[in-house]
């Protein structure tokens, strides 16, 4: 082979592994593809905050007055008709709370004594009967509140010393609500066999229990062989407190009703602070009994009603129950203890006694 093709087929050698010393240099040196971040939009979070933003009404009860005249609306002294005295945040008036009670989205507002508001197209007016008519929608406004019937038809005005009814929402009155701090609610316990025979059986199954308040009443109640105690507890704001350890009274005989007296050191109850909770007769040793009850820490002012209840022996322990354990204390105030006492003379009567306090309006 001549050197003109040697130094030929060399040139092309050269030429070939250049090409491919470069093409791989330009393969090492390829710069990474830069992938861009996918921004989600936070809805759940946006959502949240829009939840917090909602003006809520969740005030179980209190007073109404209007932001112009300042005028509390009560009932008169039978309860048929409006009251309007001017509103005092230190003293309002105990019988002019109305409790607010939802119904889908709308409200019943009641008295205590049962009487409900209604706005007509004619007047704002009481009714016996809780029905949709009496049906209230209560709209927040910047400074406080609006109240129309259902279909937001007519509203309620303060007019002077009364209420009337408007059909135009501009021309309605802006009311306050002062929230009550405590409000009541009703509980029961089961029905159960209630006997004389297992006198302290039948008492241990009924345990009354404010879970989160006091208790402000009891009542015993018997339906052929059983027996179940309707129970009121006051809860809220001033009826919320730290519950005490359980108070086990020291062990008694308990034969029968009359024996809550004549051993009474083991069956009286008393909280040295705040209000009775909870309480209910337990088995112990020898045939015996004991009282188990808790107080819950709330502040207590003056003593308010003492309501007390006798029996006279002789009745089955059925009525003699029902008789004893009657107790109601006032409004806004809570039992702090139970006493039995012996009739004087010589009788054998039982007296059953509670001391109720005041709790904070």
């Amino acid at each position: 082979m001549s050197g003109a093709v040697i130094g030929l087929v060399s040139l092309i050698l050269l030429l070939v592994i250049g090409a491919v010393i470069y093409f791989s240099m330009q393969e090492e040196e390829k710069e990474p593809v830069y992938v861009a971040p996918v921004v989600v939009p936070v809805v759940a979070a946006a959502a949240a905050d829009e939840d917090e933003d909602e003006d809520t009404f969740d005030i179980v009860n209190g007073w109404i007055y209007d932001n112009e005249y300042n005028n509390e609306i009560g009932l008169n002294a039978d309860g048929t008709s409006f009251s309007f005295t001017d509103y005092s945040e230190e003293s309002p008036t105990i019988a002019a709370k109305w409790s607010f009670e939802t119904d889908d989205e709308f409200y019943q507002i009641s008295s205590g004594t049962g009487k409900y508001i209604k706005i007509t197209s004619q007047d704002v007016q009481l009714t016996s009967s809780s029905s949709s008519t009496s049906r209230i929608n209560i709209v927040a406004v910047d400074d406080g509140y609006k109240f129309s019937d259902r279909k937001g038809k007519y509203w309620m005005k303060m007019d002077g010393a009364s209420l009337k009814s408007v059909d135009v929402e501009s021309d309605a009155s802006v009311f306050s609500i002062d929230a009550s701090q405590y409000y009541i609610k009703g509980y029961e316990t089961e029905k159960e066999t209630f006997t004389s025979d297992e006198l302290i059986s039948s008492m241990s199954k009924q345990a009354i229990n404010c879970k989160t308040g006091v208790l402000s009443g009891f009542t015993f109640n018997r339906t052929s062989t059983k027996g179940n105690y309707d129970y009121t507890c006051t809860e809220g704001e001033s009826a919320t407190g730290d519950l005490g350890n359980k108070i086990v009274t020291e062990a008694g005989e308990l034969l029968g009703v009359l024996s809550l007296s004549e051993n009474k050191p083991s069956f009286d109850i008393a909280c040295e602070n705040g209000a009775l909770a909870n309480f209910r007769i337990i088995p112990a040793a020898d045939g015996k009994a004991s009282y188990e009850y808790s107080c819950r820490d709330i502040a207590t002012f003056e003593e308010g009603e003492t309501p007390k209840n006798n029996i006279v022996s002789g009745n089955d322990e059925y009525l003699n129950l029902k008789g004893l354990h009657n107790m109601t204390c006032g409004e806004g105030e809570a039992l702090t203890s139970l006493k039995y006492t012996v009739g004087e003379g010589g009788s054998s009567d039982v007296t059953l006694s509670g001391i109720c306090k005041k709790l904070a309006a």
